[in-house]
Order: structure tokens, then sequence, then C-alpha cells
């Protein structure tokens, strides 16, 4: 019996994306699958306005790492791609898996003891034993994290098994963490979409292996690595943002990752500018300069 068109889609989203078959078809609208879907009907993109919003900060955290980062250097998320993940965007939730869920949890959600404070607003709702199921108290939405390639919670629910004493859903956000997220520019729907863009696309790769994003720390290729001291610059004025990165990925396997025909973001258009370019969508702008990092 040949396969329905929602199970080839998931099959060739996962073919970008490194999910499981299962876990891609977890993040398709049924009405935007087919077998040779547009850009959108892959679902990385379709999303709420919470979760586009918490996608955003998760952009603007991870991609400053280094001293001349836009954000605070307590805002501690670019350690996330030092970790083999796999990104599933689904409509009202961002699920990670990933070998070392306690890891990247520990980075996403801050903790006592220590000065980072992860991603503003970020508490973990629900443990399992595997796993957390984490809500951003700003927007209402939700993460997930967990060892399980497929995306799921094993075990059984346990509240009292946050033995990394990450912050729960009880404890209000900071005065520290509300400065942080009070202090950015306001951010246009059109603006959130890029940078969510970026977020659902960390560990992108063309199946025939033309380009690989490497989540932004490897070089997966054999083509020569760029520099290895991983320093990034993220910053938004009103609806142009700038973006500056000195290692990996390669500047051709990022820009292939957000206009490719099949996985890149529906009505961006790519505008070369020298060494570097521009990506714009609606009324927003990303201006990516890949060459050398400047303060």
């Amino acid at each position: 019996m040949p396969s329905s068109p929602r199970r080839q889609t998931a099959h060739l989203r996962a073919s970008y994306t490194g999910e499981s078959a299962s876990l891609a078809a977890s993040g398709i609208i049924r009405r935007d699958s087919s077998p040779l879907p547009s850009r959108s009907g892959l679902g990385l993109d379709a999303c709420s306005a919470p979760q586009r919003r918490l996608r955003a900060l998760l952009a603007l955290g991870m991609f400053n790492h280094g001293p001349t980062s836009w954000w605070p250097r307590l805002v501690t998320l670019a350690d996330v791609t030092r970790y083999t993940v796999v990104v599933s965007p689904r409509y009202d939730d961002l699920v990670i898996t990933t070998r070392a869920p306690y890891n990247v949890a520990c980075w996403l959600v801050g903790r006592d003891r220590l000065p980072q404070i992860g991603l503003p607003g970020l508490r973990v709702d629900s443990s399992y034993d595997d796993g957390w199921r984490l809500r951003h108290l700003p927007t209402g939405a939700t993460m997930t994290v967990t060892g399980d390639r497929h995306g799921r919670l094993r075990g059984s629910l346990n509240n009292d098994s946050n033995y990394a004493r990450l912050w729960t859903t009880d404890v209000p956000v900071s005065d520290e963490e509300y400065a942080v997220l009070n202090g950015l520019p306001l951010l246009s729907a059109d603006t959130e979409t890029l940078l969510a863009a970026l977020t659902v696309r960390l560990c992108a790769h063309a199946p025939n292996e033309s380009w690989d994003v490497g989540i932004w720390f490897n070089d997966i290729t054999d083509r020569p690595g760029r520099r290895h001291t991983h320093h990034r610059r993220l910053s938004v004025e009103n609806d142009r943002c700038t973006l500056y990165w000195d290692s990996e990925p390669h500047p051709e396997d990022l820009r292939a990752a957000l206009t490719d025909p099949v996985i890149g973001l529906a009505g961006a258009r790519v505008q070369p500018i020298g060494d570097s370019w521009s990506l714009n969508y609606g009324h927003a702008c990303l201006l990516a300069h890949p060459v050398a990092f400047r303060p």
C-alpha cells in the first residue's frame, strides 16, 4: 500500500532535520501535508504567536556568544549548540532531542547558586525520567527536552526529580530576568519570524550533503574549517537584524538552509552584499556578515 501524503511529507522533513519520521510527523499540520510540499508545508515555521516569540528569544540567546555579545553574558544559551541535538518544531511546542538532555536543560533554565539565568523566564513545568517539559512564563509557550529520539517523555511524572535544582514554575520571574527582556527593542511579527527561522534550522542539512549547518559548532563537510573561537553577535534595531559570526557554519550553508526550495522560509528573499548577504522577510531583514567578527 502506498504511503500517505502525510507520511511522505514527514520523511521529506526528516531528511533535512535529522528527526525520526514519527517525530517529524508530529510537527506537520495535516492540511499542509502533500507529496511535494512548498516550503511552508513542512511545518517548521507554522506556530502560535507565543511559540514564535519563544523561538526568537532563543535565537537571540544562542547566537550571542563571546566578549561582544549583544545580550548580557549571564544569558548562556550559546552553549546549547555544543551538544548534538535535533530540533523538532511543532505548532504549540518546541521539542529538542539529545543524548545529553540534562546538560541541555541546565543551559536553558536558570538554577540555584549559579549566576547564569538561561533563557529569562523559562522554567521546569514537569520532570520525567529522561526529560523535562519547560514553560516560558512571560509567553506561556512550552518546550520539551528529552533523551528519546521520538520526542517522548518516558517514565513516570515526578515533580521531585529536579535534582539539578533547576528553577520550576513556582519561581517567579526575577527582576534580573525582566531587565533582560525589557531591554530588548520591540520585535515585530516579521522580525520574530526571521529569528525563529534561525532557531528551528539549528541543525538543518541537505539530504544530498550539499550543505549542512552543523549545529554552529561543527563542520560536517570535508571543506576547510573556519575559525574556532565561535564568536557570535546577533543584534536587532527596529526590523533590522544583524548577525556576525567567525566560525561554523559556512556562510553558504546558512543561506541555503534559509532559502532552500524545500526547507527554506517561505517568502524570504536573499540579496548578496559583497562577502555578506541580506535576507528579507516582509518588513524585516537579516544582515549576515560571516567573514570577520566585528564588535
